[in-house]
């Protein structure tokens, strides 16, 4: 968040602090200080304020929308469903409601169920990129591959410039054994994010399956690069360079 954005969110809620000595029972005001705490990432307070603006108008979809989704940010899936399930029973067409339950379930690692409850979402918000996303990351984690990449394929259609549907649509193509098609995916995946470690790590991991030890290595140390303690590169690339000792190896053998 830019300095910028910080200031203005600080100053909408010491406005919202001064509508509610006016009106102490202002619940907009409770509900929006909430919300702006939630996008300084004092979630425990914005919850707190989420539950005052529920306290006055226990009705509302939106509040426990809120509230669940600085829940799930404190790690507390299990309680951030039931302020799901409450804002589905006030609102059973709200589709930000399913989509936010489902990423619970995910965290949760009940894969299918939110499955079921991205299905709903797209029903009620089928351009909605993020829900195809979402969905396609829980396919992949129960083997569905095929059905993962064609998720990521809509989420694609829908925003074209997302990093990491690229990345996740590459990780399927590599459990299919499609590597040159992942490396693609993994190569777009870069153009919009090329600080991220982990396509490069993936992209070394394919390039490594098909034989390609030398590139593989590059992307092991660009990893590293913008990681020095991650293990994780270094021990792919430890096999790489294993696998081009072999070939050296040999070449002195037939030699």
């Amino acid at each position: 968040m830019s300095l910028r954005a910080l200031a203005q969110h600080q100053e909408a809620i010491e406005n919202f602090d001064l509508a509610i000595k006016y009106k102490p029972d202002f619940t907009l005001a409770y509900y929006s200080k909430g919300f702006s705490l939630s996008e300084l990432g004092q979630h425990q307070e914005a919850i707190k304020n989420f539950d005052t603006a529920i306290q006055y108008n226990p009705n509302d979809a939106d509040f426990y929308i809120s509230k669940g989704m600085s829940l799930r940010v404190l790690g507390q899936h299990q309680e951030a469903i039931k302020n799901f399930d409450t804002a589905i029973r006030y609102n059973p067409n709200d589709a930000e409601a399913y989509y936010s339950k489902g990423l619970s379930l995910y965290e949760l690692g009940h894969h299918q169920e939110a499955v079921r409850n991205f299905d709903t979402a797209i029903r009620y918000n089928p351009n909605d990129a993020e829900a195809y996303h979402a969905k396609g990351l829980s396919l992949y984690e129960l083997g569905q591959y095929q059905e993962a990449v064609r998720n990521f394929d809509t989420a694609i259609r829908y925003n074209p410039n997302d990093a990491e549907a690229y990345h996740a649509k590459g990780l399927s193509l590599y459990e299919l054994g499609q590597y040159q098609e992942a490396i693609e995916n993994y190569d777009i995946a870069i153009q919009y994010d090329s600080t991220s470690l982990d396509i490069y790590i993936n992209r070394g991991v394919a390039l490594h399956e098909l034989g390609q030890y030398q590139e593989a290595i590059k992307n092991f140390d660009i990893a590293i690069k913008y990681q020095p303690d991650c293990a994780l590169a270094y021990v792919n690339k430890g096999m790489s360079l294993n696998e081009l000792g072999t070939i050296k190896g040999r070449l002195k053998i037939m030699i």
